[in-house]
């Protein structure tokens, strides 16, 4: 198995800003299961980066399916019908991927937990799952089981994980928070899902470099100014390879299996995290074409860079990209 940060590679001129009033202050974590760094370039302390840290686990307590005592974990334990209370940003999280899960004809699907606990990426020896036990795993699949109220949801038998969208979610309330301290350019890098506030102090675009999902160079680099969320779904970030056969961690809602769509890699350009999250899941899993059309009736705001199987690309939107036989 190979485990890979996607385009982690922020280019070191990234931080050395001419003409910087201050000196940038940069603050490290471990946190979903990544690590977490908050670089201020112009506005904040270093106690404003350690409560952006911070501000990260506080909300991984809530939306990880993973922890006992979160959120999720009490939704998706909930007797069929009972509403469970839930904060303001959980209940949000759950709007808009439902949202987006309408928009993209179920590709984003946050109800697959019982089916991703089948494929176990970690395992020394993975297996493949057999045919009959993801059937009964998606017997807990349902995106329209899941009801909201105005303080809270009911999951009605769904297993929710919103490992989809949950990085993205969680940078958009810290960029919120950098904002609301004073911060006026920054960058946030939370293991492949990359937050830009602001523009640099020596005018310069943001540059983020994409990683080739078959190497380990890039396929090429995005130049950003302003305010922006960039997110990657890739086959090569979680995979396992079982008698030749490739099985990555990006599953088809339809089949619980690793989705089979003709991508390598979608880099989703958007302006706020979530939604950048959700649609690089989305787009990977709807394919080409669909993905196009999906953007253009639904999200003319976004932008994406698809990696095909044969290693070209295709850019969806307005976005300014070197490839990396040109940068």
């Amino acid at each position: 198995m190979k485990r890979r940060s996607f385009f982690a590679a922020i280019l070191a001129a990234l931080l050395l800003c001419a003409g910087c009033a201050a000196k940038p202050v940069t603050a490290q974590s471990f946190a979903l299961d990544t690590f977490i760094t908050v670089n201020l370039l112009s506005g904040g302390d270093e106690q404003i980066a350690q409560d952006a840290l911070a501000l990260v686990d506080d909300c991984e307590a809530l939306l990880s399916a993973h922890r006992e005592d979160s959120e999720i974990a009490r939704l998706n334990r909930a007797p069929a019908g009972e509403v469970v209370p839930l904060s303001p940003l959980v209940r949000r999280v759950l709007a808009e991927a439902l949202a987006i899960a309408e928009n993209t004809g179920g590709a984003l699907d946050v109800t697959l937990l019982a089916a991703s606990a089948l494929w176990d990426y970690k395992s020394e020896d993975p297996q493949v799952p057999s045919e009959e036990a993801l059937a009964e795993a998606l017997t807990c699949r349902g995106m329209d089981r899941i009801a909201l109220t105005e303080s809270g949801a009911s999951a009605n038998g769904a297993q929710i994980d919103l490992g989809a969208v949950a990085k993205g979610a969680i940078g958009d309330e810290v960029v919120s928070l950098l904002r609301e301290r004073g911060v006026s350019c920054a960058l946030l890098d939370m293991g492949g899902n990359i937050f830009t506030l602001g523009d640099k102090p020596d005018d310069s675009p943001w540059v983020v470099a994409i990683d080739d999902p078959r190497s380990d160079g890039y396929i090429g680099r995005l130049s950003l100014r302003g305010d922006w969320s960039v997110s990657t779904s890739s086959g090569a970030q979680r995979y396992f390879v079982k008698d030749g056969v490739v099985y990555h961690h990006i599953l088809d809602p339809e089949t619980g299996a690793p989705a089979r769509s003709g991508l390598l890699s979608v880099t989703v350009a958007a302006p706020t995290g979530l939604l950048a999250d959700g649609l690089s899941t989305a787009l990977f899993v709807a394919g080409e074409e669909e993905a196009a059309r999906i953007l253009e009736a639904h999200y003319p705001q976004a932008a994406a860079v698809l990696v095909r199987e044969d290693g070209t690309v295709r850019i969806l939107g307005d976005l300014d990209f070197t490839p990396e036989s040109a940068a």
